[in-house]
């Protein structure tokens, strides 16, 4: 190479793509990191599993994880903060959909059902960070999934209330549990091999059976049925 060949490549301006390429491999490195951990973590659990296992299975090396994450416990907390902020999305997207009360709660139940159908494996990595010894494990609030659920139950309630389309008297706490606790029956069997799923139109029938009711008006006692 001659002199002016040096030159000329040393004042070659970069081109747009040049400054963002090493941006957007850390990025694909990240994102295979944590792809991998889930799959370890889900099929060894936590504690068992160990970082050469996770950079094989990522296609990169050790100190790849170790500049992406600093160590295996904060790999887990970067896997539980990235549910955290895909179940937020997912919340906010449900509030800010029309229509009414009864059609956002239900929205909001087969949603986030969907969302745990398609993250199944993450779902049991978060149950058994949560369920699992506390020794090891980075510390995590694990309430903030139910505080924006409550959350987004409460706005659409509260929106519901103002229009007459639900009872002044539904807490809007007590609706979020029974939401949580019907989609938490979907979700509980998804995260057990061989238990037998629930055919997802049962989740609309069970939504509609605790707003309606399944017994109708109450009657006091001695009250002759109509």
């Amino acid at each position: 190479m001659t002199r002016s060949d040096t030159d000329t490549d040393a004042a070659r301006p970069a081109a747009p793509g040049d400054a963002a390429e090493p941006a957007e491999q850390d990025e694909q490195t990240r994102t295979r990191l944590l792809r991998a951990a889930i799959t370890v973590f889900d099929r060894k659990g936590y504690t068992a599993a160990s970082v050469r296992e996770i950079v094989e299975m990522a296609g990169v090396t050790k100190p790849a994880l170790y500049y992406h994450f600093g160590s295996k416990e904060r790999l887990l907390a970067a896997v539980l903060e990235q549910a955290a902020r895909e179940f937020t999305r997912t919340m906010d997207r449900v509030v800010s959909r029309p229509g009414t009360a009864r059609e956002r709660l239900l929205a909001l139940a087969i949603d986030l059902n969907g969302l745990f159908q398609q993250n199944v494996p993450v779902v049991r990595v978060a149950h058994a960070a949560f369920f699992g010894p506390v020794e090891g494990t980075p510390p995590f609030d694990f309430t903030i999934f139910d505080r924006e659920m409550e959350r987004a139950v409460r706005r659409i309630v509260e929106e519901g209330q103002a229009a007459g389309e639900v009872a002044a008297t539904a807490a809007p706490s007590d609706v979020a549990l029974v939401v949580m606790g019907i989609v938490g029956v979907f979700n509980m069997r998804q995260l057990h091999y061989g238990v037998n799923q629930v055919d997802p139109g049962a989740l609309q029938r069970l939504v509609g059976l605790a707003f309606d009711g399944a017994f109708g008006p109450q009657r006091q006692q001695g009250e002759p049925r109509s």
